[in-house]
Order: C-alpha cells, then structure tokens, then sequence
C-alpha cells in the first residue's frame, strides 16, 4: 500500500476534526496554525481567541506530561470503536483549562465533570 498512515497519526487526526466539529456546535471556528508551533488548533469566537491542545486515546487515561508551554485549553478524546471502525457517537471528549491541569495523567473516570459543554465553552470564550 502506498503511503501508509501510521494508526497513531489517525487517531491524532480524527480527535483533531472531531474537536473542531464540536468547537463548531458553539460558535467556535478553530483551525490548525500554518506552521505546527505546538499548538494543535487555534479556536476563535468573537474577539477571543485560544491556544488548544488537543490528546486522544482509544484507552481509559490520557498522559498530559508533553504539553507545550504556551495554550489555554486542553481538549481530551476517548474514542469508542472496535479496530478500524470509530463510533463518534460514543465517544467522550473533555476540556480542561491550563489552570485545571494538576497531575499528569487522568482516567476518564475522573474527568466526568469536564464534558465538553456550552456552559464550559462559554466560561473559556467569556469577553
């Protein structure tokens, strides 16, 4: 097969579109920076604009050790699926702000007051 796509860079890819998706739900446009800084999205809505890092995982943790320096949110996924096959209507995604982040790993367990959510967003997206 010609160019194949390592399943790391998939799952990556999928959380990506999946939280601009989301983002969108809630008046936020949010796209990949030009040049990967180390940023994954830059989210926009109104005059406020966010830095965003993005972790996903077909697992039950998420391992926040490699953040860059510079963002304000983290988006976090839990894919659901069998193999191949993605059920995006299954999936979990998260926030958390920078401030927020205290520990290095999280299961999904403990994250459930973190649901990606319009009364979240519009605390980040708050003028």
């Amino acid at each position: 097969m010609a160019n194949p796509l390592h399943p790391n860079l998939i799952t990556g890819t999928v959380g990506e579109l999946l939280t601009q998706l989301r983002l969108l739900q809630y008046g936020v446009q949010a796209a990949p920076p030009l040049k990967d800084t180390g940023n994954d999205l830059i989210a926009l809505r109104g005059w406020v604009i966010k830095c965003v890092q993005i972790k996903t995982t077909k697992g039950d943790t998420f391992d926040l050790r490699d953040l860059p320096e510079k963002y304000h949110f983290v988006v976090l996924i839990k894919l659901e699926g069998e193999g191949n096959d993605i059920f995006l209507d299954q999936t979990k995604i998260f926030l958390l702000t920078k401030e927020e982040i205290t520990k290095n790993t999280y299961s999904v367990r403990e994250l459930s007051e973190k649901i990606l959510s319009r009364n979240i967003i519009d605390k980040i997206f708050r003028v």
